[in-house]
C-alpha cells in the first residue's frame, strides 16, 4: 500500500509485511504462466488456379537459411549445431511442402545463392525454440526483381507435441504454408511470357559465368539494376550447346545434392522432434521457473528492506521483533528465488546436451555422382564451389578439344 504521509512502522504493519511476502510466496506455478492453446487446423495449400505449360514453369532455389546466431546474445539458449541442421531442415520442409502444390518446375535446396535457378526463397531464423518460429523471408527473381520480403512467425501448444494426436503433422507446417501460399499468389500474377523470359534469364546467366565473352551482350541492365534479355543467341550456337550440357551436369550434381538435404532431413526428423519436444518444455517450464525467481527474489527484496526499516523505525521491542521476522522471511523468499533461477538454467543446460547429441546424429555426408565418384571435401557449401571449379575445367577441355 502506498501513502505519501509519513507514518511510524508499528507491529500490525510489519506482520502485514509478512504476510503480503508469505501470500506471494504461497502462489502457485500456474499463476506464473499459462500454457499457450493455439489452433492445430492445418492450411490449405493453394495450387495453381490454372494449368502452367511446361515453359513457363520457374525452377525454385531455395538456398539453406542464414542461421541468425548472430542475432542472438549470451541469454539466448541457442546452440549453433543445432541452428546448423535447422538451416537445412526448415529450408527442405519448404522445398517439399512448394512440390505438393505442383505449380513449379524443379524445386531445389541449394548451398548457396550462386546455383543458378528462376528464383530465390532466402531467409533468416529469427527464433527456433520449439514454442516459437519465427522466419524472415524474401523472394526475388533471376533478373535480381524482389517479389517480397515478410516476417513469418508462429507459436504452437503444447498440445502439437501430444504424441497421441498423430495427425498433426509438423508443429509449424503451416509457417511453411503461409510461404508456399504468398509464393504462388506472387508468381500467378505473371504471364506465361513473363515467366518464360525469366527462364532464358536464367539460362543465360549460368551461360556467361562459363563464357562472359560469347555472352555478355545476350542480357542488360534496366534502369532499377535487374536484368532483361538485350538479345537472343542462335538456337544452334554451339557455344551455347556446349554450356548447356555443362548445366545439365550441374543440374545432375545439385539433385544429387537434394538427395542429401532429404537424407540428411530424414535421419535428424525423429532425434529432432524429440529434441523440439523437449526444448519446448524446457522453454515454457524455464520461463516459469524464471518468472517465479523473479518475482520471489523482488518479494524477498521488499521484504528485507521492509523489515530493515521496520528496526531503525522500531519504538518498542515488539515492534523490532516483528521487524526482524519481516526481514527472515525475506532471506528466505530471495533464498527459494535464487533456486528458482537455478533450476531455471539447469532446464537451459539439459536442452545443451541434447544438442550436443543430436549433432552426431546430423553430421554431413560425402557425396558421390552416379558417372564418377569426386573427392569432394569441407562443407556443403565449399563442396560446391569445388564442384563449380571441376565444371569450369570440363568445360575448356571440352571447349578445347573442338
Amino acid at each position: 500500500m502506498e501513502n505519501t504521509q509519513t507514518y511510524q512502522v508499528t507491529g500490525t504493519a510489519v506482520l502485514k509485511g509478512v504476510l503480503v511476502a508469505m501470500a506471494l510466496l504461497a502462489l502457485p506455478p500456474a499463476a506464473a504462466a499459462v500454457d499457450k492453446v493455439t489452433s492445430s487446423t492445418a492450411l490449405v495449400l493453394k495450387t495453381s488456379s490454372a494449368p502452367i505449360p511446361e515453359a513457363a514453369l520457374l525452377d525454385v532455389g531455395i538456398p539453406t537459411l542464414n542461421d541468425g546466431l548472430y542475432l542472438t546474445d549470451e541469454d539466448d539458449t541457442v546452440f549453433p549445431e543445432v541452428r546448423f541442421a535447422e538451416a537445412i531442415y526448415f529450408s527442405n520442409q519448404l522445398a517439399k511442402i512448394m512440390e505438393k502444390s505442383g505449380a513449379w518446375g524443379a524445386i531445389r535446396v541449394t548451398p548457396t545463392t550462386e546455383v543458378v535457378m528462376d528464383i530465390y526463397i532466402t531467409g533468416t531464423i529469427l527464433q527456433s525454440d520449439g514454442e516459437t518460429m519465427d522466419l524472415q523471408v524474401t523472394v526475388e527473381d533471376t533478373s535480381g526483381k524482389k517479389w517480397f520480403s515478410k516476417e513469418y512467425k508462429q507459436t504452437t501448444g503444447k498440445y502439437a507435441y501430444d504424441r497421441r494426436l498423430k495427425s498433426l503433422g509438423d508443429p509449424f507446417q503451416n509457417l511453411f504454408v503461409r510461404i508456399a501460399n504468398d509464393v504462388l499468389t506472387y508468381r500467378e500474377k505473371l504471364s506465361d511470357r513473363e515467366a518464360i523470359e525469366l527462364r532464358t534469364i536464367s539460362e543465360l546467366r549460368f551461360a556467361k559465368t562459363f563464357s562472359p565473352e560469347a555472352f555478355d551482350e545476350y542480357i542488360g541492365a534496366k534502369r532499377d539494376g535487374t536484368l532483361s534479355i538485350a538479345r537472343l543467341p542462335a538456337e544452334n550456337d554451339s557455344i551455347l550447346q556446349r554450356v548447356r550440357k555443362i548445366r545439365d551436369r550441374d543440374y545432375l550434381y545439385i539433385d544429387t545434392m537434394q538427395d542429401y538435404y532429404d537424407g540428411f532431413s530424414q535421419q535428424m526428423h525423429l532425434a529432432y522432434q524429440d529434441f523440439r519436444r523437449a526444448s519446448y518444455d524446457s522453454v515454457v517450464k524455464a520461463r516459469q521457473l524464471d518468472k517465479q525467481g523473479n518475482r520471489r527474489i523482488i518479494a524477498g527484496i521488499g521484504s528485507i528492506l521492509a523489515g530493515i526499516y521496520g528496526r531503525t523505525q522500531a519504538e518498542t521491542r515488539m515492534t523490532s521483533d516483528a521487524s526482524t521476522a519481516t526481514a527472515a522471511v525475506g532471506g528466505f523468499i530471495l533464498k527459494s528465488g535464487l533456486e528458482k533461477k537455478q533450476q531455471s538454467a539447469a532446464y537451459n543446460e539439459s536442452v545443451a546436451e541434447m544438442g550436443s547429441s543430436l549433432e552426431a546424429e546430423i553430421a554431413p555426408q560425402v557425396i558421390e555422382l552416379e558417372d564418377r565418384t569426386v573427392t569432394l571435401t569441407g562443407t556443403v557449401t565449399v563442396q560446391y564451389q569445388q564442384w563449380q571449379e571441376l565444371l569450369h575445367k570440363i568445360y575448356k577441355q571440352e571447349r578445347g578439344s573442338l
